[in-house]
């Protein structure tokens, strides 16, 4: 891993100068260079080490314009991951998803921005190339062999469980735009870092502009027009809770029968879905608030990974309730298809609630409620 080891380097090699400027007077020249940039278009080497140790390393291409209507990244931009002949090409307000291969593509007329960010083709972006993310604490600037480096330190977001984040800018003496930018931070205890080498790098060329604007897949793509989605997770409400037992993270065995007569709220979640980690100090509210009237709140983990990462993450959001080790069977017998998920059961043993996403927890305190009057 040639590109991990050259970066680490120049990161145990940096040497702290009496620079008579300080790291936030650099940054702000910086910032005033980045002004000036309007496109970039560059090639792009992403390596992603997770913490449970398993790497992702991929290549693509970009066209980054700045857009402040835009709704993702305050830019338009294409981005290509040609190793899956794919595109993705954004003009500030929809969204155009290609398959180089089959020469066709479809219209997303309202992206969501963390989908577009997290697919394969924007991954390959860096929104360091136009901007620096204003919510930094602390910036330090210093000189390295291979070039200037920015360090920036973020505050950490406890509620979905991520901390000591950082981002590293190695400075291209040529451009004075960053030539790599690797981010780290700690994720469910374990240690997450991303590194984007960049190459080919354009700044403000004509060319790029006219391939944003002109779109010209348009002309040489073929539409497709999806049909409206079916359902994919019919809604349980109404029917009897499927029964099951499993084993609690104590390795006591937890049957569900035992808590007809009561209300309870499944909480199926994954260590890997931030949602899940931010909704649990509202979950463990409503155990608090709502167990003497007769709730019991029942966490069930459908990862493969073992149960220390999960303690972890439920120590550090200060859930204390009950979660149990979940099965194949209990996740088929849910419909689990997705994380969040929540399941509040009636005293009578009959679902109650169905709940897919986490955005909307009042939703899932007002069933309990009802639950608990009749």
């Amino acid at each position: 891993m040639k590109l991990g080891m050259c970066f680490s380097l120049f990161m145990t090699c940096i040497v702290q100068l009496n620079w008579a400027q300080t790291g936030a007077e650099r940054l702000q020249q910086y910032q005033q260079t980045l002004r000036t940039v309007h496109t970039v278009g560059y090639n792009v080497q992403r390596i992603d080490t997770f913490g449970n140790g398993s790497v992702w390393n991929h290549a693509g291409q970009v066209l980054m314009q700045r857009n402040p209507t835009s709704k993702i990244l305050a830019s338009s931009f294409v981005a290509s991951r040609p190793d899956k002949a794919l595109s993705y090409h954004y003009n500030g307000n929809v969204g155009f998803a290609l398959d180089d291969k089959a020469k066709t593509f479809e219209i997303e007329k309202d992206p969501y921005e963390p989908s577009v960010l997290g697919s394969p083709t924007g991954q390959m972006l860096s929104e360091e190339l136009l901007t620096i993310d204003p919510s930094y604490q602390t910036v330090t600037y210093s000189a390295t062999p291979q070039g200037g480096v920015f360090h920036l330190q973020y505050p950490d977001q406890p509620n979905v469980d991520v901390l000591d984040r950082h981002t590293y800018l190695l400075l291209d003496a040529a451009t004075g735009l960053p030539r790599v930018i690797k981010t780290t931070q700690v994720r469910g205890g374990g240690k997450w870092t991303t590194i984007k080498t960049i190459s080919n790098l354009r700044v403000n060329a004509p060319t790029d502009v006219d391939t944003l604007q002109k779109q010209a897949f348009l002309t040489t793509y073929t539409p497709i027009v999806t049909a409206p989605l079916a359902v994919s997770t019919p809604s349980m409400r109404g029917q009897i809770a499927p029964a099951f037992k499993l084993a609690s993270f104590d390795k006591q065995l937890v049957n569900l029968t035992a808590y007809r007569g009561k209300v309870v709220l499944l909480d199926f979640w994954a260590t890997t879905c931030s949602p899940c980690i931010g909704s649990m100090p509202t979950i463990q509210q409503m155990q608090n608030q709502y167990k003497k009237q007769g709730l019991v709140v029942l966490g069930v983990l459908l990862n493969d990974e073992s149960t220390e990462k999960a303690q972890g993450i439920l120590r550090r959001q200060r859930a204390t309730y009950t979660n149990l080790l979940g099965s194949k069977a209990v996740a088929s017998a849910y419909h689990i298809e997705s994380f969040p998920r929540y399941i509040v059961i009636g005293k009578d043993g009959k679902i109650a609630l169905d709940q897919v996403g986490g955005p909307h927890m009042e939703q899932v305190e007002a069933a309990i409620k009802s639950a608990l009057d009749k």
